[in-house]
C-alpha cells in the first residue's frame, strides 16, 4: 500500500557551497627552528609542527591531535602517514628531493597506490626555494598552492621567520600542509 504525499519524506536538498571551497585560504607560519606554527585568517592557530612521538616530524590539528606523521626513509626521501602511525598501510604520499641547489629546490610528491619513486610522473611537484620561503605546489599544469615572504611596505628588511600559504580551491588543506612541512622542516 502507498502512502499518501502528506506522509513522504522531504526531498534531499543539495548541498549549499561554503565560501572556503570557491575562494584561496591564506595561512600564516611561523617558523622558528624546526618548528612551525600556521594561523588561519583570523589570528587562530589551525596547525602546528613539532617532533612527532614516533620518531618523525607531524603535523598537529589546533586541539594537538596528530594528523601526519613524516619520517626520513633515505637521503632526501621522505614517507608521511595518517596520524601518528607508522605502518605502510596508513601511509599518505612518499616525497623525493630531485634536484637541490642553494636558490632552489625541487620535491616530487608521489600518492600511492598509483605512483612510486619508479614512475616517471610525479602526482605533485613542489619547486621554490626553503632560503626565500618560497614554494609552488603543482599537480598538473595547476597550481595548487604557494609560498612567500610577508612583506611590509616601506622595510627593508623583512624577517624569513614568517611567511604566507594560500590554497587554492577544491584542495585538501592538511594534505597541502604535510607536503609544505616536508619541503622546509625536512632536510
Amino acid at each position: 500500500m502507498e502512502q499518501p504525499a502528506a506522509c513522504a519524506p522531504p526531498p534531499a536538498r543539495a548541498p549549499v557551497p561554503v565560501a572556503w571551497s570557491v575562494v584561496p585560504v591564506d595561512f600564516t607560519v611561523v617558523k622558528k627552528g624546526p618548528e612551525m606554527a600556521m594561523h588561519d585568517a583570523t589570528g587562530a592557530l589551525a596547525f602546528r609542527v613539532a617532533g612527532g612521538g614516533a620518531g618523525g616530524t607531524a603535523l598537529f590539528d589546533a586541539a594537538g591531535v596528530v594528523l601526519v606523521t613524516v619520517r626520513t626513509c633515505g637521503q632526501g626521501e621522505w614517507q608521511a602517514f595518517s596520524g601518528s602511525s607508522l605502518e605502510q598501510r596508513h601511509i599518505i604520499f612518499s616525497a623525493k628531493v630531485i634536484s637541490t641547489s642553494s636558490s632552489r629546490k625541487e620535491v616530487y610528491v608521489f600518492i600511492p597506490p598509483r605512483s612510486s619513486f619508479e614512475d616517471p610522473k610525479p602526482s605533485y611537484r613542489l619547486l621554490g626555494s626553503t632560503f626565500r620561503r618560497a614554494c609552488t605546489v603543482i599537480k598538473g599544469d595547476s597550481i595548487v598552492a604557494q609560498t612567500n615572504l610577508l612583506y611590509i611596505l616601506k622595510k627593508t628588511i623583512y624577517s624569513r621567520r614568517k611567511f604566507r600559504v594560500t590554497i587554492y580551491p577544491g584542495n585538501d588543506n592538511i594534505l597541502v600542509m604535510a607536503m609544505i612541512m616536508t619541503f622546509f622542516v625536512e632536510k
